[in-house]
């Protein structure tokens, strides 16, 4: 059945060394087998010669319970402990085993069995058991040997009981048993073995051993992590991935911190860095790994809540790979939590339960959300680290840098604007100039022809990802030779533009940033009756300084749940960061009122709203535009935080007749007999009363199939007059008011 001992001595002794992984693993086996063939001579010794009950499993006989009897005796007997024969050719293959691993090690080759006992601390008992389990899995030939030596044809794998047997190469009582594979063994501690689930009604000692699923892979060289993770996490090669670029200053600043602590303790405690997308989180992780000779393992947060495997069994799965695979773990985006308040808060315990499972690994969790609030979130409190987006200096000098490859697009661009105008981080400026150069047409030399206007659009749809939730995208179509305003409001709105455009020179350039803080933004209230041209005048700011408008939708925003409000508003502000856009607020009542005395929570919670508000306007960078009807019901905090107060008072007759004029278009059929000075001088209207009366005589005269008469405007206004619960008096319609009596005669 087996060859000779002295053979397999003298193959294992004249082994030269090995040429890989699956090269030992094979010594590894051969060890193994010779190590059975004495566990099966003394066994057969033990019965006296006699074969192998060849029906055994399938009942209990006499001599089976006379065997038990006799045999546990003499263990006892012995203390628990009886030599083998021929432990010392046994003991000479191992040594000279382990000296041809001590050399392939230090050439540099990585034996991976190896390896997982020196991270885990194993000793060679259980590294001998480790053993055995990964070779049920690996050869058939070896299950048969492990089902004859247990007497039983249907256990393929060892027990606990044939592993101890094997690992200490003595007979061990079921105490010893269990003191060998306890529960603090790193066997089971570090999850590397674990008995099948149906275990309940069979003793400890009986139960069948088992690698934990994915170890299996890692032994025989794979650099595959195992299946549950497929979805949760990638390892990433460790690299110095940071540029001498000015924006990375901040980013080296804090590697050499963690460095230090990381020095001064011995591990990493659990860190925290915050960053909009892009700022360069993993890049800073991946550069920290490879300064202290690891790799990355990346783990979406999200992923590892939603997985199916359970967060603790996962987050147990990723703490042993990342010993393994000599990993520090980057946890990303963990405020990427649920929108509704109870599914957070489940959210949260689970990410507390994933970090208390990680605790023994060197984690860094990242995420955009502010530094406070991922601290306030976590248990235990993580140490905090921001990134910022790049200041305007250090923006264009990203975009001269990531352009160079792109000669065409370098040339046909105005780095300076791009970064005072898209505040972006290296991550979307990258995505950016990616989509521009997909989609460019290409020269005769191959290389892409990207356009300024192109580079902006694109630059447009990177910047408007993820606004669209709580906002509605408005194209600016007015102008300033559009709106019709009393001449100190126009001025005004010229500042504002004015305003937007020099801030980094008056801040960084002027210095105004050192005596006054850092680069502000621009809020704008404009106050005044409907349809005297806020909106208008909004869509005119957007369209002067070249960038979007998005009107928020207050529908989405408000919520009747405590904190939801100052959470979507978050959301909002932290996502439009990136994108140098116009935040526009229209009929902001609901947000932008008083705070009130406390009576009730409700007022309480409602004055949290608004002083959460009031921050927020103050950090925000871009533009805000907030409309409102009524200014005195504008919480005075408000009014000192906007840039600009802008009144729209009605228009005189002056201003109607003007906007009487520009509310028909140029190709619009009129007849001679509007009478323009009339209707400015007769109704009191706003600009937005006055265009939708044009828009009704349209489509009145439209109906009649000729062109707009006077009589055509007269009826509409009566309409209008109807509708905003006016009375169509003779003296306003004056001369004309024959046309509106006539009308509703039958």
């Amino acid at each position: 059945m087996f060859s000779s001992r002295r053979e397999i001595f003298d193959a294992a002794a004249s082994l030269d060394g090995f040429t890989g992984n699956g090269d030992y693993l094979r010594a590894e086996m051969d060890w193994l087998r010779r190590l059975i063939r004495y566990e099966i001579e003394d066994a057969n010794k033990r019965v006296d010669g006699s074969a192998a009950d060849e029906f055994g499993g399938l009942y209990v006989s006499l001599e089976q319970v006379d065997r038990h009897l006799t045999e546990q005796g003499r263990v006892q007997k012995a203390g628990g402990r009886e030599p083998r024969h021929g432990a010392t050719d046994l003991s000479d293959a191992r040594t000279s085993l382990e000296r041809q691993i001590s050399l392939a090690e230090a050439d540099g080759l990585e034996l991976r069995l190896p390896l997982a006992a020196r991270t885990f601390g194993l000793n060679h008992v259980e590294r001998t058991a480790l053993l055995c389990c990964l070779a049920a899995e690996l050869d058939i030939g070896m299950s048969r040997l492990f089902a004859y030596l247990q007497d039983d044809a249907t256990r393929k794998r060892p027990t606990f009981g044939l592993l101890a047997r094997l690992a200490t190469q003595s007979d061990v009582d079921p105490i010893g048993v269990r003191e060998i594979f306890a529960p603090s063994s790193p066997l089971f501690r570090c999850k590397l073995i674990e008995p099948p689930s149906d275990t309940l009604d069979i003793a400890f000692p009986a139960i069948e051993a088992r690698l934990v699923p994915g170890l299996t892979d890692f032994l025989v060289g794979s650099d595959r992590l195992p299946s549950a993770l497929g979805d949760v996490a990638e390892v990433v090669v460790a690299a110095d991935q940071l540029d001498e670029r000015a924006y990375y200053r901040r980013h080296r600043a804090i590697i050499e911190e963690l460095l230090r602590y990381r020095l001064s303790k011995g591990s990493l405690p659990l860190c925290c860095i915050s960053g909009p997308e892009g700022a360069g989180k993993a890049r800073l992780t991946v550069t920290f790994a490879a300064a202290i000779r690891k790799n990355v393992l990346r783990v979406s947060a999200s992923r590892l809540l939603a997985g199916s495997a359970g967060v603790e069994s996962l987050s147990n799965l990723l703490a042993r790979e990342a010993r393994l695979r000599n990993c520090i773990i980057l946890l990303e985006d963990i405020d990427e939590l649920s929108d509704d308040a109870e599914r957070e808060r489940a959210k949260v315990q689970s990410i507390e339960i994933a970090l208390r499972t990680l605790a023994g690994c060197d984690v860094i969790a990242t995420g955009a959300a502010p530094v406070a609030d991922l601290r306030h979130r976590l248990r235990p409190r993580p140490l905090p680290f921001e990134l910022t987006y790049p200041a305007p200096g250090e923006a264009a000098e990203l975009w001269q840098n990531l352009l160079t490859p792109h000669p065409g697009a370098r040339s046909a661009v105005d780095v300076s604007a791009l970064g005072g105008k898209f505040r972006f981080t290296p991550g979307q400026i990258e995505r950016a100039i990616d989509a521009a150069v997909a989609a460019a047409p290409k020269d005769n030399a191959g290389r892409a022809v990207v356009s300024s206007a192109a580079l902006h659009g694109r630059c447009r749809d990177e910047a408007e990802r993820n606004l669209h939730a709580f906002c509605h995208k408005i194209v600016p179509r007015h102008g300033w030779t559009d709106i019709v305003l009393p001449g100190d409001t126009f001025a005004q709105l010229k500042e504002v533009c004015h305003w937007a455009r020099h801030r980094s020179q008056v801040y960084e350039e002027w210095g105004f940033g050192s005596s006054v803080g850092p680069i502000q933004g621009v809020a704008v209230l404009l106050s005044g009756a409907s349809g005297t041209g806020k909106t208008m005048s909004a869509e005119i700011i957007a369209n002067d300084l070249e960038i979007d408008l998005f009107r928020i939708d207050l529908s989405r925003i408000v919520s009747k749940y405590i904190g939801e409000t100052e959470k979507n508003l978050s959301r909002i502000f932290s996502q439009s960061a990136s994108n140098n856009c116009v935040l526009f607020f229209d009929e902001a009542d609901a947000l932008f009122g008083k705070r009130t005395e406390v009576k009730d929570a409700h007022d309480r919670y409602a004055n949290i709203e608004i002083n959460y508000l009031l921050t927020e306007i103050e950090r925000y960078q871009g533009v805000i535009v907030v409309a409102t009807n009524m200014k005195g019901n504008v919480d005075p905090a408000f009014i000192r935080r906007f840039s600009h107060v802008v009144e729209y008072p009605m228009p005189n007759a002056r201003l109607r007749e003007a906007i009487w004029r520009k509310s028909f278009p140029n190709r619009t059929p009129l007849a001679a007999d509007i009478d323009f000075a009339f209707l400015a001088q007769n109704f009191e209207l706003s600009g937005g009363n006055i265009k939708n009366i044009a828009l009704s005589s349209a489509f009145l005269a439209s109906a009649e199939g000729g062109g707009i008469t006077m009589g055509h405007v007269i009826l509409a206004t009566k309409r209008e007059y109807q509708k905003i619960g006016r009375v169509c008096s003779k003296s306003d319609f004056g001369h004309h008011y024959a046309l509106v009596r006539e009308r509703d005669a039958p």
